[in-house]
């Protein structure tokens, strides 16, 4: 059966095929000449193309979703991962830059000054010639080896700079007061440290001693002593010696 319509200048043809096609209705629109695109042929091929399409099914869809789902928590998990060995390690390092900005050490009383030349004459003759002190370690630390071998002791003043632990032992002594008598400084023990400054050989500073009494401190001047253990910020004792009229002096 054929069907003409006309409607808004569109001519329509329906043609009904019941015999090569059967129940199918196929609907042409014939416009004008002046309104005709460029013709366009219906093949059978192209109609039963567009009849086998189909679209995605609700299991391909699920299939895409649980995929997706997988890869973010594949990466949820890399990211978390990630983040706490971050902040694990973080901790570690301020753990460890915390224990090496703390002293260790700590100076227990005043330190002991003995000197020489202090009857008449000038403060510049007189010397400093021995030092004594004593230390402990801090709470919350390990036990810190004083052996020669793992302890660094430097002295410096306004003219000279050197070492003073010695492996001689001659210029800087470390004498156990209370402990078990190793070279371990653990809690609760304490070490009495001497400094014979007049052990010091001429080229055992920089630069080499010319003078004698130029390797000495003098009153009114500053000297420092450092103890550099092998774990731990470094000891500093940093004193300034007044006026010396007495051979044994407290230097505060």
């Amino acid at each position: 059966m054929t069907i003409l319509n006309v409607l808004d200048g569109v001519l329509t043809l329906t043609v009904n095929w019941t015999i090569l096609v059967p129940c199918h209705t196929y609907i042409f629109y014939i416009k004008p000449r002046h309104m005709v695109n460029p013709k366009v042929t219906v093949t059978h091929s192209m109609i039963n193309n567009l009849r086998n399409r189909r679209g995605m099914t609700g299991l391909e869809t699920a299939i895409i979703l649980v995929a997706f789902v997988i890869t973010a928590a594949a990466f949820a998990f890399v990211i978390l991962n990630m983040g706490f060995i971050t902040a694990e390690k973080a901790q570690s390092v301020i753990s460890t830059g915390m224990s090496e900005a703390t002293s260790s050490l700590l100076i227990d009383n005043g330190v002991v000054a003995n000197f020489v030349n202090t009857t008449g004459g000038e403060q510049s003759d007189i010397c400093m010639t021995k030092l004594t002190f004593y230390i402990k370690l801090s709470q919350g630390h390990s036990p810190i080896d004083v052996d020669d071998s793992r302890l660094v002791a430097t002295f410096t003043n306004e003219r000279h700079h050197g070492e003073l632990y010695d492996v001689n032992g001659t210029i800087m002594t470390m004498t156990c007061i209370t402990g078990d008598g190793d070279s371990l400084l653990e809690v609760g023990e304490k070490y009495r440290v001497d400094i014979d400054f007049t052990e010091i050989p001429n080229d055992g500073v920089d630069p080499p001693v010319v003078n004698r009494a130029d390797l000495y401190s003098h009153p009114y001047e500053t000297f420092r002593i450092e103890l550099r253990p092998s774990e731990g910020a470094v000891l500093t004792i940093n004193r300034e010696i007044p006026g010396v009229y007495v051979t044994v002096m407290t230097l505060d």
